[in-house]
């Protein structure tokens, strides 16, 4: 007797949460409680413009509740159904979120990928199932056996592959747009590790200019051919002259070039020598008294 009713508690636990949901949606659709009645249009929440109805969230909140009583076996609390309650608005507002995302990338599933799928890549549930394995691992050849056997289809086993795979697949479509768009090629980082490894040591001379009286100051004679190059090259327009004008050209820089050391060479001064320091400091002074 005692062991007939424990067998029967299971369907007892069932019967009473279909009671219990039903009356609980007669409730909220009727306005019983003096509140508007839950019509196929009164949304919940909305996402980016996009209704959440509330026959979505009662419809996806009883499959979780008939889900955790059937795994539990015993009844739901009111902290478990409260709780059950906000999972199910979460991932009605997960799921609007990727519908959006997905119109928004143009990310589409076609039949042809939904069969793929469903051939060669069954989900683990499935792989995991006993009556697919041989010798405690899954067997493709049962698992194609399976899928073209008419026990599938009566199952609806086809059908809830294909809901599986029209979820599964945008996502993962999605995972590797977003994935192409993180990536780091072998330069970049191999650039940011130069980066952060690479070092050099530097060495250098640091002295004041003003420090230096003019008359130590020498001009060599490369310095003077190469400021002669580039007079020439600024006065004919040209830094590589044609071979016709070649010789006139190299002519003119040794012309220049003799003419600015003569020069130099017969420069005299009796005025001594300044200091840059003082001088810049007397330049100061002037522009305070022009602009005062």
């Amino acid at each position: 007797m005692l062991s007939t009713m424990r067998a029967s508690a299971k369907y007892i636990w069932i019967i009473i949460l279909v009671l219990f949901v039903g009356g609980f949606l007669l409730v909220e659709t009727s306005g019983l409680l003096g509140r508007a009645p839950v019509t196929t249009t009164t949304a919940v929440a909305k996402v980016n413009g996009e209704d959440i109805l509330a026959t979505s969230w009662y419809q996806v909140t009883q499959n979780l509740e008939q889900a955790q009583t059937q795994q539990s076996n015993q009844s739901i609390s009111l902290d478990e159904r409260q709780r059950l309650q906000d999972q199910a608005f979460e991932q009605l507002v997960t799921d609007a979120l990727l519908r959006q995302e997905y119109r928004r990338r143009g990310i589409t599933v076609t039949d042809d990928e939904i069969l793929q799928a469903a051939r060669f890549s069954p989900p683990t549930q499935l792989m995991q199932s006993p009556e697919l394995q041989t010798d405690g691992r899954f067997d493709p050849a049962k698992y194609q056996r399976f899928l073209q056997s008419p026990m599938a289809r009566q199952e609806g086993l086809l059908l809830q592959l294909e809901q599986y795979y029209r979820t599964e697949i945008p996502k993962q479509k999605l995972f590797d747009q977003i994935a192409t768009d993180v990536y780091v090629s072998d330069e970049q980082l191999w650039r940011r590790w130069q980066d952060s490894h690479d070092s050099a040591q530097v060495s250098f001379v640091s002295f004041g200019p003003e420090r230096i009286p003019d008359s130590e100051v020498r001009v060599t004679d490369d310095e003077i051919r190469a400021s002669a190059l580039q007079f020439v090259r600024k006065l004919s327009g040209t830094t590589h002259p044609s071979r016709a004008n070649e010789a006139a050209f190299n002519r003119a820089v040794e012309e220049v070039t003799a003419a600015a050391n003569r020069l130099i060479s017969s420069l005299v001064t009796t005025a001594p020598p300044k200091n840059r320091e003082e001088e810049a400091r007397k330049a100061q002074e002037r522009s305070r008294e022009r602009f005062a």
